[in-house]
């Protein structure tokens, strides 16, 4: 029993092989495409972007490898860069997002500090949205209540009076006598006193 081959072999086997004219074609299995530099470049970019805003680089890498199956950035095909791309951009978005929310608390707890109106911007909060702590209000929300703080009026309590400290004309001594008869009579007794024993 002998093999006899023509032509390129598409499968090897033991034994005869009977072939009837039919072609079976294999898929070729598809060739690794890499990033190119560029696309590895624009990942890195976007990457550093979120770690600026604080976020752990290895966090974002960790969340590409999972949306897109792969160990490492080296194993993200080519035709896997738009995916990879929306993965990291959709985090910057939200830290982003986190971002502006902290600025915008600060500037309305400052706001509300400097006018003493934390009982009317609580009270808009709970009117408006429902809940009044900053933190669970989305962006537009809290660009809301900056803008209520900001044109909010608080009438100022009226300030105790301090009594007007009159500059005090000198007494002519008639009317130090007249006003203080019981000073002038103790002073003049004592003079009296201190002149006896002085003498």
């Amino acid at each position: 029993m002998g093999q006899e081959f023509q032509g390129g072999v598409g499968q090897v086997a033991e034994g005869d092989i009977n072939n009837y004219g039919i072609n079976i074609n294999l898929p070729d299995k598809p060739e690794f495409r890499g990033l190119v530099t560029a696309q590895r470049k624009e990942l890195h970019e976007l990457r550093a972007k979120c770690e600026e805003l604080g976020d752990d680089p290895r966090d974002v890498w960790r969340r590409v490898h999972a949306q897109l199956g792969v160990c490492s950035i080296s194993e993200i095909t080519a035709e896997q860069f738009h995916e990879a791309r929306t993965v990291i951009s959709g985090r910057l978005e939200q830290l982003q997002e986190e971002a502006d929310k902290r600025r915008l608390m600060g500037k309305i707890l400052r706001s509300t500090a400097e006018k003493d109106a934390r009982q009317e911007m609580l009270n808009f909060c709970d009117l408006s949205f429902g809940r009044t702590q900053l933190s669970h209000l989305k962006r537009n929300e809290l660009q809301r209540v900056l803008e209520f703080v900001q044109q909010v009026e608080i009438n100022p309590q009226p300030a105790a009076e301090i009594p007007q400290v009159q500059t005090a004309e000198p007494l002519q001594l008639r009317e130090f006598l007249l006003m203080y008869k019981t000073n002038a009579a103790g002073l003049f007794l004592f003079g009296i006193f201190v002149g006896r024993f002085w003498s």
